[in-house]
């Protein structure tokens, strides 16, 4: 029919744009905050399709390859889920965050102590990094998140705002369950299928993360407006972290090849804060809600600026 045709092409399409319709994602998104009360109720449907989409564009033989010799993302993980939210918890303490604006703090903890976003890996394949490395690693990271974060929030918090359990099954149902629906797809179309949707896969990607961008912007055109000088200096610390977070761990992993410390660097920075609003969204205050807006900026434009050097590892690689 021409009509499915023609969004076939179009979902194809915008596939190709790549980080390119993931920056533009979130200036749409800010054109429309109101569509967020809608979009709200399917957040967690969305997680759980960029997951599916993940899981479609590995290599099966690549991932068991990283299985067998996991060394690497057990070391990627530990360093995401501790040593990251240590050194970044104890600096926040350190230049008195927690006495200067305690909400700010309390979110900027859970996001450290947070798993990475599940859309990590899908975020990789449209960057050409090692998709199979990221989601192994994702996987680590995600393992450890019941323990690390419930960990971090008693020890720079002084309690607990998770259920170790609550976190495990939510995360282990997520991944479960993409997991199996992806092992079915792929015995019943084929890789070889599933090859010749790779665009259409990475254009359902960019739709989902656009259900996030909605989600995520509804509250900070307001935040904006009263108070710009503020919004530009919690933007610019946003950057700055996002950037050092990369920077690090890409000097600290130079040894495993400049295109794996980028992964880790993203592991790293781009963190689920959307399950912690998921979560805890009633109780935390509005300025929650501001950062948590402000942190999707590096989340959908630095793939963006960093392709170019992703491309250009990877040639070196």
């Amino acid at each position: 029919m021409p009509i499915l045709q023609g969004l076939a092409a179009a979902l194809a399409w915008l596939g190709r744009q790549g980080t390119r319709a993931l920056a533009a994602s979130i200036f749409f998104g800010l054109a429309v905050p109101q569509l967020a009360a809608y979009v709200k109720p399917h957040l967690g449907k969305a997680v759980f399709v960029l997951l599916l989409f993940s899981y479609l564009r590995i290599d099966p033989p690549a991932l068991l390859r990283h299985v067998k010799s996991p060394v690497l993302a057990i070391a990627a993980g530990l360093w995401v889920m501790v040593a990251v939210p240590l050194l970044f918890g104890a600096a926040y303490v350190g230049f008195g965050l927690r006495e200067a604006y305690p909400a700010l703090y309390t979110i900027m903890i859970l996001q450290l102590a947070i798993a990475p976003i599940t859309s990590s890996a899908a975020f990789a394949a449209i960057m050409a990094l090692d998709v199979e490395f990221t989601l192994l690693t994702l996987i680590v990271c995600s393992a450890l998140s019941p323990v690390t974060t419930v960990a971090f929030s008693y020890l720079f918090l002084g309690t607990s705002l998770f259920s170790p359990i609550d976190l495990g099954i939510k995360l282990f149902f997520f991944y479960a369950a993409s997991g199996a629906v992806a092992y079915a797809i792929r015995r019943i179309a084929g890789q070889s299928w599933i090859e010749r949707q790779k665009e259409h896969i990475e254009g359902l990607n960019v739709i989902a993360v656009f259900v996030f961008a909605i989600v995520a912007m509804e509250s900070v055109p307001r935040h904006v407006m009263a108070d710009p000088l503020f919004a530009a200096a919690l933007l610019g610390l946003v950057a700055i972290l996002s950037c050092l977070l990369i920077g690090v761990s890409m000097l600290v992993f130079l040894r495993a090849g400049p295109g794996n410390g980028m992964v880790i660097g993203m592991l790293a920075t781009f963190r689920n804060i959307g399950l912690v609003m998921a979560t805890l969204g009633t109780i935390l205050p509005d300025t929650a809600w501001f950062y948590f807006g402000l942190v999707q900026f590096p989340i959908y434009l630095l793939p963006l600026a960093l392709k170019p050097l992703a491309k250009r590892l990877g040639e070196a690689g």
